[in-house]
């Protein structure tokens, strides 16, 4: 089998779900462990999947999203809400944002609106695509403790580059010019080359 010394080259070439691949076969027993080609497909096929769930699991990290556990299957369509269950399906599978474009999720306290954007955020982050899930309060921080660090640009870059950006929460409290403004510039910026909620 694999000596030690191969595992950890493996592990130095950060091919660590290869080498945690050949550590298990080495433990299983039995006959019908794969040989030859059948084994290295097997092994890339492990490494591969880690990657990618390693990916995902960054991924979801880095989303900050409210209600990280939101799934689209779950959103309960109940009497005397207008919830089409029909557009939320079209939005699950992406197009939107391959087309680059904006949703506006409106509706009463309660009524479930941040649930869906994390829902869709979780949802982006399975087709593999950056999120970043921000009240809007703590937006116009972030920009405002920027502009006065002289960061604004690489603030804003930084929002710009996420594929998909969800505000929440907007106009809990009436914004100032600056904040108007703040947003204006974002928006603008993100405009054709990004999604936002």
């Amino acid at each position: 089998m694999i000596d030690t010394e191969t595992l950890s080259r493996l592990k130095a070439m950060r091919l660590s779900g290869m080498a945690e691949y050949f550590e298990n076969l080495a433990a299983a027993t039995g006959a019908d462990r794969p040989t030859g080609p059948e084994m290295v497909k097997m092994a890339v096929d492990w490494e591969y999947e880690r990657r990618r769930n390693s990916k995902l699991h960054r991924l979801r990290r880095h989303a900050a999203l409210a209600q990280p556990d939101a799934d689209i299957g779950d959103i309960k369509v109940m009497p005397g809400r207008s919830v089409d269950t029909e557009l939320i399906a079209r939005l699950a599978v992406g197009s939107y944002l391959v087309k680059r474009q904006d949703l506006i999720l409106q509706g009463p306290t309660g009524a479930g609106k941040t649930y869906v954007a994390c829902a869709l955020g979780n949802k982006a982050c399975q087709q593999y695509r950056t999120v970043l899930y921000l009240p809007a309060g703590e937006l116009f921080d972030r920009i405002t403790i920027a502009e006065r660090t002289g960061e604004k640009k690489r603030c804003l870059d930084a929002l710009v580059k996420v594929e998909l950006l969800i505000i929440d929460d907007w106009f809990l409290t009436t914004p100032s010019r600056q904040q108007v403004q703040q947003l204006h510039i974002l928006i603008d910026r993100r405009h054709k080359t990004a999604s936002t909620i």
